[in-house]
């Protein structure tokens, strides 16, 4: 036994008998015949680590590993196992490509989204889940991302917006909802912000038209000012003669955010607006306007946090619950502003001092 094992181990070629030809190389018998058995059954462990598990039970579609060999010659519905064994794929493959119906799942078993595959990517009409499984946005999708008509949810379930998506941002038309399920605005969009310039110089009419949330009036001899309060914004009108007359036409807007969207980016500090608006035509210190005490005070009751100096000492007297007479104007309150012109459009920046972040800003034609 011993001597048979040692002839069998023995890879010393004894005579020219002992050797093959491999192309220009001459090989041992012995040592050719053990590589191919080897190479052989590293092919078998490999094939019998990826082959399929057996038919699921109550689905009648084979199940194969994520990396399973066999997958890639399959065209079909499926079950797909991901790296820890969990289903993370059940529906359409082409040639091991998904393609088509499926769902995605996570480790939990949670549905993470339902609809259209193409070249494993999700592509056409579906839907991606919350992790309570409430819908987050059901609608067109392209390579992953919405694209085209959609909506999208809040984790509630209740319905936040309903418009076009373009690369994966809310940009066209489309139109946002309160909680209550009551259209708060309907406009243009552009990279997930209300284009807040389209309403710049429409009448009131056609703002109401847009807006449909809840508003407050501020009046007064100096002044005439509306806060949208759903979507952190006043508009303003220098014809104060004529604020009661559908004709009145919007001069101005504020933006009560502490960042703005220009050129697709999203800019919260005053060292990044001259890359799209260019250089400033004015900064300095500078004192209020009534409008602009107007949208300070409102802008410091909502903020959470100190806005320039605090509130301005204007006059107030509520005439109803969505009217506010303003009167006797803080004419010494001053702030440090920077004003760009862009393509027909005035920004003004308001600041607390020369290089802070702005707090808030206004656009006008």
């Amino acid at each position: 036994m011993k001597k048979l094992l040692a002839q069998f181990l023995d890879m010393r070629p004894k005579d020219e008998t002992d050797y093959c030809t491999f192309l220009i190389w001459q090989v041992s018998r012995k040592l050719a015949m053990t590589l191919v058995v080897l190479i052989s059954v590293c092919c078998l462990c490999i094939l019998w680590s990826t082959k399929p598990a057996k038919l699921r039970s109550g689905i009648a579609y084979r199940t194969y590993r994520y990396n399973a060999l066999p997958l890639k010659f399959v065209t079909g519905k499926v079950v797909i196992l991901g790296k820890s064994g969990y289903t993370a794929y059940i529906g359409d493959v082409e040639r091991g490509v998904v393609k088509g119906k499926g769902t995605l799942y996570d480790p939990q078993g949670r549905v993470v989204y339902e609809g259209d595959f193409d070249a494993n990517a999700y592509n056409g009409e579906g839907t991606i889940y919350h992790q309570n499984a409430l819908p987050a946005y059901e609608g067109a999708f392209r390579n992953n991302l919405y694209d085209g008509a959609g909506k999208l949810y809040r984790e509630d379930g209740t319905l936040w917006y309903d418009g076009q998506f373009d690369q994966g941002h809310m940009e066209g038309d489309g139109t946002l909802y309160s909680a209550a399920q009551e259209e708060i605005y309907k406009g243009f969009f552009q990279n997930d912000q209300i284009l807040y310039r389209e309403l710049i110089g429409k009448s009131a009419v056609e703002i109401s038209d847009r807006y449909l949330g809840e508003r407050e009036i501020y009046t007064g001899d100096e002044v005439y000012c509306v806060y949208m309060k759903e979507i952190d914004a006043v508009y303003f009108g220098t014809d104060r003669s004529n604020t009661l007359d559908e004709d009145f036409r919007v001069s101005g807007l504020y933006v009560l955010k502490r960042e703005i969207d220009l050129a697709g980016r999203h800019m919260d500090q005053i060292p990044q607006l001259p890359e799209v608006l260019g250089e400033p035509v004015y900064e300095g210190n500078t004192c209020l306007e009534p409008e602009d005490e107007v949208a300070l005070n409102i802008c410091c009751e909502t903020a959470g946090s100190e806005v320039l100096y605090g509130k301005s000492g204007f006059r107030s007297d509520t005439v109803f619950d969505d009217v506010t007479e303003v009167s006797d104007f803080d004419r010494d309150y001053e702030a440090y502003i920077y004003v760009y012109e862009k393509d027909g459009t005035v920004y003004t920046f308001f600041c607390k001092d020369k290089g802070a972040g702005f707090d808030f800003y206004r656009m006008e034609a």
